[in-house]
């Protein structure tokens, strides 16, 4: 089930989940538009679900499934590059 989830997360962070989050990026054409500020991301987490990170100043939602977020967030970088890693 697809649940709608906020954040706050500082732009290194926020860059560190996206690469967790997403194991491929789609177009977002069929989605509504956020306006001249944000920034849409959608596309398939590890898991195989669908899920979109809707970026917007000072905020971040999250919609798709709470646990792809979880491990995204949870997880080790797999590249070991990192701070959060």
């Amino acid at each position: 089930m697809n649940e709608l989830i906020n954040l706050s997360l500082p732009p290194a962070k926020l860059s560190c989940l996206v690469g967790n989050l997403f194991a491929e990026l789609e177009p977002p054409c069929d989605q509504q538009q956020l306006g001249p500020d944000g920034l849409m991301l959608c596309g398939r987490t590890p898991s195989g679900r669908e899920a979109m990170l809707l970026i917007g100043p000072g905020r971040c939602t999250f919609i798709g499934n709470a646990e792809d977020l979880k491990a995204a967030r949870n997880g080790k970088c797999p590249n070991r590059r990192c701070l959060y890693g």
